[in-house]
């Protein structure tokens, strides 16, 4: 596997960026990144936000928006929660295409907080305001069935992004295949547990996401498909730790206590789990390698100290940036991919520098 330092490239289609769109996992319905959904990614440190402005959408850019070039279109975008740096990062670059005139000063951020019926009152506030399309990343597939009804109803089109929704008209959805997030996250880990060890097989433990959310469906089939490929990998255990550190945190400490030194290795589906992992094991005194997904700032700055410790990223200002464009050329009458790819990039302690640097600054 490479580790060398490199943009994650995204896979336009054609109508957006001349290319031809390379088969992807779309996801069946569920959280994205951090899941499908997130990654969904969700992922990151925990961090505090307002939820942005709220905001109030207006018509202003409806009919730019819909005759194409040079248009300003009024966006919704909803995301899960601020706490995760993931839809933090989701909200900056927002507020850049804003100000760099991708789309309306009118246009809206909606943090939902984890609550799923906010997720639906933010949802149907955008209709109200009669955006010209909105971006959502679910936090679970069904939870928000009917506002996407409803925005199929008033003719606003839809863009998923991170995270899929089960039923209802999307434009496109924009996310990483997170089937594959899954499985090359837990094939470094297995990589990692053969250089740090010497055995015919290695037990691994998952922690997994939200139960019912995209990416924690395709995050976990992605592991599966790692252990049933590797004769050398076996499951030890799975349990979900709610893409949170402190429930990480948890559940890493009851697999502890019940599985002990039987434990070779942690994947964990977000960079957040992954912090409470390693919380855990330093607790315990205990040292194995770790991996997770997203490429989260606080994630990564622990490589320094340790060569076994990794992770898959995603770009989610890239998500938010083909999102939009896949909304404009929508509007323009032009044709999207069902499916729009965004490619991981794995890092680990030998391109951690490089990567902070790049994407953090």
């Amino acid at each position: 596997m490479s580790r060398d330092i490199r943009r994650r490239t995204f896979i336009r289609s054609g109508a957006i960026a001349g290319t031809a769109l390379l088969a992807g996992c779309g996801g069946d319905g569920g959280d994205g990144g951090d899941g499908g959904d997130g990654t969904a990614g969700d992922g990151g440190t925990e961090t505090t936000g307002d939820g942005g402005d709220g905001g109030t959408g207006t018509t202003e850019g409806t009919e730019e928006g819909t005759t194409g070039g040079g248009s300003t279109p009024t966006v919704a975008l909803s995301v899960p929660s601020l706490e995760f740096t993931f839809f933090a990062r989701m909200e900056n670059a927002f507020n850049q295409a804003k100000s760099d005139g991708m789309i309306s000063n009118e246009s809206a951020f909606y943090d939902a907080g984890n609550s799923q019926s906010q997720q639906v009152s933010d949802v149907e506030a955008a209709i109200s305001n009669e955006v010209d399309f909105l971006m959502i990343s679910a936090i679970t597939a069904e939870g928000v069935i009917n506002a996407i009804r409803q925005a199929n109803e008033a003719g606003i089109p839809v863009v998923a992004i991170d995270r899929n929704v089960a039923q209802g008209e999307t434009v496109t959805y924009v996310a990483s295949d997170n089937v594959q997030l899954g499985q090359r996250s837990t094939e470094l880990c297995l990589s990692f547990m053969q250089e740090s060890g010497d055995a015919d097989t290695y037990n691994v433990v998952q922690l997994e996401g939200t139960p019912g959310a995209s990416v924690t469906n395709e995050r976990g089939e992605g592991f599966q498909q790692a252990v049933d490929d590797n004769d050398s990998l076996n499951r030890l255990a799975s349990q979900t730790g709610e893409f949170s550190t402190q429930n990480a945190l948890s559940v890493m400490e009851d697999f502890i206590t019940q599985y002990g030194d039987e434990i070779d290795g942690v994947f964990c589906q977000n960079d957040l789990m992954a912090l409470g992992a390693h919380q855990a094991l330093n607790n315990a005194d205990m040292s194995v390698p770790v991996t997770g997904i997203d490429g989260t700032e606080a994630w990564v700055q622990l490589f320094a100290d340790n060569q076994y410790y990794g992770t898959i990223a995603q770009l989610p200002e890239e998500m938010v940036n083909t999102a939009i464009e896949s909304g404009k050329a929508h509007l323009a009458g032009e044709s999207v991919e069902d499916t729009i790819v965004i490619e991981g990039l794995e890092v680990t302690q030998d391109n951690a520098s490089n990567y902070l640097s790049e994407y953090f600054g």
